[in-house]
């Protein structure tokens, strides 16, 4: 997998020489494959880590994790504590919209008062499917089904190329420490409806399902990206 991720970062040119890369970690399994491949490919990394208080003890031993294991490997360390329910309430906005507020936000400020040049989000192949799901039923445009953008604005994603079968792979044969979300299996949440009870049925039918899916969004992009360039030269 170390290959690969040194291929796609530069297939895509995501990271340029001597750039420094200020990582989100949750210390999830995405994550924390994420920050060891970027120790093997010996880039220069910061850790960002934030703490959204919204599962108490668990919350508290999530940051606690990812504190030691960016002292343990030497790696600076930034953190943050949210208070993601008040926020929500005051803006009228779902959980999951306004933790992604406030993360983005103080990552950014994080960058440019630590002096990073990107910010890398371990975002993987299925989080692209299930985003390319979630929009289709809830209906949108041809943006919406054109998936997570590789890169925008400071904003990497190095991992989208990595499926999460291939990442749990490389997590067992590394012994990667990490921290399981209890959230991550509540089907009240739509992603995870779509990632435990709706791909399973999709698998059914189609076994290849998720590369078609994710063939289908990489397609829609080149459209979208054609479409918009063709407006943009008429105004």
């Amino acid at each position: 997998m170390l290959k690969k991720f040194g291929e796609y970062i530069e297939q895509n040119g995501l990271i340029r020489e001597n750039e420094k890369i200020l990582l989100a970690v949750s210390g999830g399994i995405d994550s924390m494959v994420m920050t060891d491949l970027f120790i093997r490919s010996g880039k220069e990394i910061g850790i960002a880590h934030c703490n959204f208080t919204l599962r108490g003890e668990e919350s508290q031993a999530d940051e606690e994790f990812v504190e030691k294991y960016a002292a343990d490997h030497n790696i600076s360390f930034f953190s943050v504590r949210f208070d993601t329910m008040t926020y929500a309430r005051e803006k009228k906005i779902s959980i999951q919209m306004a933790a992604r507020d406030l993360r983005y936000s103080w990552f950014e400020k994080t960058r440019k008062k630590q002096g990073f040049d990107l910010i890398a989000v371990a975002h993987n192949l299925n989080d692209n499917i299930e985003t390319f799901l979630i929009n289709l039923v809830r209906g949108t445009g041809i943006t919406g089904l054109s998936g997570i953008r590789k890169a925008r604005d400071r904003v990497i994603r190095p991992l989208l190329f990595a499926n999460r079968k291939s990442i749990e792979d490389y997590c067992r044969d590394n012994r990667i420490p990490y921290r399981e979300d209890s959230s991550n299996t509540d089907t009240r949440y739509i992603r995870n409806k779509i990632r435990h009870q709706v791909l399973p049925l999709l698998t059914e039918i189609n076994p290849s399902v998720e590369n078609a899916l994710n063939d289908t969004s990489g397609r829609l992009s080149d459209i979208n990206e054609i479409f918009t360039a063709c407006t943009d030269s008429l105004r």
